[in-house]
């Protein structure tokens, strides 16, 4: 007897129920293979975030909000790191040329659109040489921005700065704008969703107008090019502390012992504010901050996977009473089957056909359905977050699909068994 043709007769009889089973199995299995994608997607996204901003010189207090802060553009209270730490910034980039490129950030505003603005430097738009616009150009007035790829700024557009970085609320800040001068190119991070201007604009208008006034007319009596304030710190590194101060510094180490020479070196000194404070001062690694961030979230991560672990178990268990039950509906073939000649061994064969056709069509479905869940949850987070999400398999969803697909089979040779011992009566 040709058992493939019996098969395929069996299972358009038993369509509805096999597709049931199926089923069952596709959705308890796809809880797991979405699960590792995401896990693996999020975990992807957040090192390539990182990736630019290896060390992030702070205030002391808390690495996590500074990385959040700084990396992912959260909305974090950070505190001000005075603006005479640059000096040291600027004798360890001179020094053995320990560092690639250096750029303090500012934050605590947006734009009207909600986008969040960031005052910083020339270095850190074109990250130390290396990067050039994708349209455009950088800026070189204080009144000029350059927007993220994704910022849904075009070059020419022109906006007034509104205060606070949550949007719907604060207000605009009268008398300053900014136009759009330059794109940067898509790095499927945060940023691109930021815009980018001269970090004095932030500090006019955010810095005390007695401080503000005198670092303005030092800056424009001395350095009118449009260098900015790369430029005029290079000649008045003395003056540092009149200035505001930054949010954090980004530093690209040049080598891996420079960066361990940079941050032990940052973590054991401190800075006066221009109002005379003392501010202890920070190095982290970015890599190692979210490395604790992981480890802190761990546990979440194994009762992730006890559950999955869990969703297999109920998947398997389905099959086998399934598989029973089928076996038992087709009592009457089977009995059929015997009486006309057919051996134990193909009764047995054909059921185990049958409950198998049914686990591999949902373990199939369980990786289509896990994909696409990844897909819906990779699509809310870029939306959240900004940053580039893609999910991809590995060889943990194909050891998973495999490990139920042997399962089932094991599963499987319990209805093959009994189909077998049936006796003719």
């Amino acid at each position: 007897m040709n058992i493939a043709l019996l098969l395929k007769s069996e299972l358009r009889r038993s369509a509805g129920i096999l597709a049931g089973m199926a089923l069952i199995i596709a959705l308890a299995l796809s809880i797991a293979v979405a699960a590792g994608i995401c896990e693996r997607m999020v975990k992807a996204s957040a090192a390539q975030s990182a990736d630019d901003f290896d060390l992030l010189i702070g205030a002391r207090g808390s690495s996590s909000a500074l990385l959040l802060g700084t990396v992912f553009l959260r909305d974090e209270m950070l505190p001000i790191v005075p603006a005479s730490a640059w000096a040291n910034i600027r004798e360890a980039q001179t020094a053995k040329s320990s560092i690639r490129w250096a750029a303090p950030v500012a934050f605590g505003d947006r734009t009207p659109s909600g986008r969040t603005i960031v005052g910083t430097t020339r270095s850190f738009l074109d990250r130390g040489k290396s990067r050039e616009p994708a349209a455009g150009r950088f800026f070189t007035k204080p009144t000029e921005a350059v927007a993220g790829a994704s910022s849904g700024y075009v070059i020419g557009d022109k906006f007034s700065p509104m205060h606070g970085r949550v949007h719907g609320a604060g207000h605009a800040h009268e008398g300053i704008a900014y136009e759009v001068v330059g794109i940067l190119p898509p790095t499927g991070t945060p940023w691109d969703r930021a815009v980018m201007v001269p970090i004095e604009s932030v500090w006019a208008a955010h810095a005390d107008h007695d401080h503000d006034h005198e670092a303005e007319e030092a800056h424009d009596r001395e350095q009118p090019s449009a260098h900015l304030f790369e430029s005029w710190m290079l000649s008045n590194k003395t003056h540092l502390e009149e200035l505001p101060g930054f949010s954090a510094v980004i530093v690209k180490p040049a080598s891996v012992s420079s960066a361990y020479r940079l941050r032990q070196r940052f973590n054991e000194i401190d800075a006066a504010g221009h109002d005379g404070k003392i501010v202890p001062l920070m190095g982290v690694f970015s890599a190692e901050v979210l490395v604790n961030l992981y480890a802190a979230f761990g546990g979440a991560s194994q009762a992730l996977a006890f559950v999955c672990l869990l969703t297999s178990i109920v998947a398997l268990a389905a099959v086998l009473l399934a598989s029973v039950l089928l076996g038992r509906l087709r009592l009457p073939t089977i009995l059929l089957l015997r009486t006309l000649g057919a051996p134990r061994r193909y009764a047995a064969a054909l059921t185990w056909s049958i409950v198998m056709t049914a686990a591999t069509a949902g373990i199939l479905g369980s990786l289509i359905l896990g994909w696409g869940a990844a897909e819906l949850c990779a699509g809310a987070l870029e939306l959240e977050t900004g940053a580039r999400i893609t999910p991809s398999f590995s060889m943990r969803e194909i050891w998973l699909a495999l490990t139920a697909l042997a399962a089932g089979a094991v599963c499987a040779l319990l209805p093959a068994w009994l189909a077998g011992r049936m006796k003719l009566s």
